[in-house]
């Protein structure tokens, strides 16, 4: 009778354990984290099974940082910025500032960091082809002003 009821409270036990880890993950799936760095290793993952590391596209940075808004083309080779230019202009975006475009790969990190320190908003939309971020808007801090980072990617061209 004591070796059944050692079996219940056992049971119980692990029943309990189990519901309290339900929970846990409850609580991370309620502030969208959890799921957000989920649609980002998922997205990430299909990126990489592509196989690109060279390509160019178009990204935009909203916000009321350096480098400003204007739309600029980023050739990427082997992974690294080969060089950003001005859509508009044509002319070269000066070193200081191409940093701030980021590449793909970057991007894909941009977004993790915000998930990591717990941005107030995460706002992300992926190519459905190949899996990268097409728009990305994240608002770190509520009701604060101008932290606000926006990028949107676009004219995406792989070199194969």
């Amino acid at each position: 009778m004591a070796l059944r009821s050692g079996k219940r409270n056992a049971a119980r036990t692990a029943i309990l354990v189990a519901m309290t880890g339900l929970s846990a993950c409850s609580v991370l799936d309620t502030d969208g984290r959890e799921s957000e760095r989920e649609r980002l290793e998922a997205n990430r993952a299909q990126w990489e099974s592509q196989g690109v590391d060279s390509y160019e596209f178009v990204l935009r940075s909203l916000c009321f940082c350096a480098g400003g808004t204007s739309p600029s083309r980023v050739i990427v080779r082997s992974g690294q910025r080969l060089s950003v230019t001005d859509v508009e202009s044509g002319a070269p975006v000066p070193e200081a500032f191409a940093q701030y475009y980021l590449t793909i790969d970057e991007l894909f990190d941009f977004i993790a960091d915000a998930i990591d320190r717990k941005a107030h908003e995460i706002d992300v939309t992926y190519d459905a082809t190949f899996g990268f971020p097409t728009r990305i808007a994240i608002d770190y801090i509520e009701n604060a002003i101008d932290e606000e980072m926006a990028f949107e990617a676009s004219l995406f061209l792989p070199q194969r």
